[in-house]
C-alpha cells in the first residue's frame, strides 16, 4: 500500500494539472530568512550560515524530505550584501534541487533602522525517478526518468532593526512550464508549471534589553495560485538572550468543491533554538497535524544549525549587540 501511495503522489505531481505550494515549507522560517527573501542578505552584519533539514510525515514511505543551506554577508562597504541558497526537496519519486545567488542593496536610517532591496537569480533542477517505481504490470510511462532545469529570478524588500522586521518577497517570478521544453506557463498545453509564491514576513521582540525574558511574536503568510492561503502565527520567548522556546499555529484557508471558504491543513508546531556559543546555535521543531493523515504518520521533524564567522568578539559582550533574527 505504501508503494502504491508513493507512485500515486509522484504521478499527481509530475503529470496532473495540480496547483499547490511547490516550495518546501519550514517551521523555523524565522531563522531561515534568506530562503524566503533575498533582501535578508547581510542583515546579521557578519558572515552567517544556516542549514535546515525537514522530514515530513514520518512513517509514510516516499513522504517529503527537504533541506536548505544558506550563507550571506555584507561587503566591507556594508551598503551592499551578497548571499547564496542551496536547497533540495524529495517527494516520492520526484526530486528538486535549486541554487540561487542573492544580492542586497541596503539603506541606513536613524536608530539602527535599515531598508534592504534584494534580487536573486538561479534555477531549479527537477527529476522524476520513474524507473524506481515498483509496478505489478508493465507501464511505458515509467520506462524512463525525466529531468528539466528551469532558470528563474526573484526579488524582495526587507525593513528591519534590532527589535523588529517586516518583509515581502516573490522568490521566483517566471512561471516556467514543467512540461517538455521551455514553454511559458501561459501555454495551456502543458500539464504542470511553476507558480509564483508571494510571501510576507513580520516579527518583533518585546522587552527591555536587560530583561531576563523577552517575547517574540512573528508571522509568515504565503499566497500561491490554486493553493490555500497559508499563515503561520508564532509566539516564542527568549530567555537570557540565549534560549528560544515557542509554538506556532499554521492555518490554511481555501475553497472547497462548493466554492465555500474552509480551513485546511491546520497544524501546531513546537520549536526551540539554543545558542551554544555566541557563534553557534541549534534548533528543533516538531509539527503535529490535525487532518486525516495524522493516523498514518508520526509527525514532522525539523532541525537547524547556524554559525557566524568573522565577527568582532566585542560584538557579543553587551546585550545591545544581541541578534534576535
Amino acid at each position: 500500500m505504501k508503494k502504491i501511495l508513493t507512485i500515486v503522489i509522484a504521478f499527481l505531481l509530475g503529470y496532473s494539472h495540480l496547483s499547490a505550494q511547490q516550495d518546501a515549507e519550514y517551521s523555523m522560517y524565522m531563522f531561515n530568512g534568506l530562503y524566503l527573501n533575498p533582501a535578508y542578505a547581510g542583515s546579521q552584519d557578519v558572515i552567517s550560515t544556516t542549514a535546515l533539514y525537514r522530514h515530513q510525515w514520518v512513517g509514510i514511505e516516499g513522504a517529503p524530505r527537504s533541506g536548505s543551506v544558506a550563507i550571506h554577508s555584507p561587503f566591507r562597504r556594508d551598503q551592499y550584501a551578497i548571499g547564496g541558497v542551496f536547497s533540495f526537496d524529495k517527494l516520492g519519486l520526484d526530486q528538486t534541487y535549486s541554487f540561487y545567488l542573492d544580492y542586497a542593496y541596503r539603506l541606513r536610517f536613524k536608530k539602527g533602522l535599515r531598508l534592504s532591496f534584494g534580487i536573486q537569480a538561479g534555477g531549479q533542477y527537477y527529476k522524476n525517478n520513474l524507473t524506481e517505481a515498483s509496478l505489478n504490470t508493465s507501464d511505458l510511462s515509467f520506462a524512463n526518468n525525466r529531468s528539466l532545469f528551469l532558470p528563474n529570478v526573484g526579488f524582495g524588500v526587507y525593513l528591519y532593526n534590532k527589535k523588529f522586521y517586516i518583509g515581502a518577497s516573490a522568490p521566483h517570478v517566471l512561471n516556467m512550464s514543467l512540461g517538455e521544453g521551455w514553454s511559458n506557463a501561459a501555454d495551456r498545453t502543458t500539464v504542470a508549471r511553476l507558480y509564483n509564491h508571494y510571501l510576507i514576513t513580520a516579527g518583533v521582540v518585546i522587552g527591555k534589553e536587560e530583561a531576563i525574558v523577552k517575547f517574540k511574536p512573528s508571522t509568515l503568510i504565503k499566497v500561491v495560485k490554486g493553493a490555500p492561503i497559508s499563515m503561520d502565527v508564532t509566539a516564542s520567548f527568549l530567555f537570557v538572550n540565549r534560549f528560544w522556546l515557542g509554538a506556532s499555529y499554521r492555518l490554511g484557508i481555501g475553497k472547497n468543491s462548493n466554492k465555500k471558504m474552509v480551513s485546511r491543513g491546520n497544524r501546531i508546531v513546537g520549536l526551540t533554538e539554543f545558542k551554544i556559543t555566541p557563534q553557534f546555535r541549534i534548533g528543533y521543531a516538531y509539527d503535529y497535524e490535525f487532518d486525516v493523515s495524522k493516523g498514518y504518520q508520526k509527525g514532522t521533524h525539523e532541525v537547524m544549525l547556524g554559525y557566524e564567522f568573522g565577527f568582532d568578539k566585542t560584538r557579543f559582550v553587551t546585550p545591545r549587540y544581541v541578534t534576535y533574527f
